[in-house]
């Protein structure tokens, strides 16, 4: 139970993080799913946490926003 609830902190935590950089770079969530290659819902789950995303997303993710990859993971 502890362990589930940690990953799901962690998962809003990254969402919240997506999110800033999305702003931050004026973009819609369309858009940033478009440039990734994932569908735009995935993205809204994604930043809202409710997403466990996989490797290859957190890098095209990072990719588009150039940024490391690193820096959307929480501790």
């Amino acid at each position: 139970m502890v362990y589930s609830q940690h990953v799901n902190e962690r998962l809003v935590e990254l969402g919240k993080r997506v999110r800033a950089a999305r702003v931050a770079a004026g973009e819609t969530q369309a858009e940033v799913a478009s440039a990734v290659g994932i569908h735009r819902t995935h993205v809204v789950h994604i930043e809202a946490g409710r997403e466990n995303i996989t490797v290859g997303t957190l890098y095209g993710l990072a990719d588009h926003f150039g940024v490391a990859a690193s820096q959307f993971l929480p501790d």
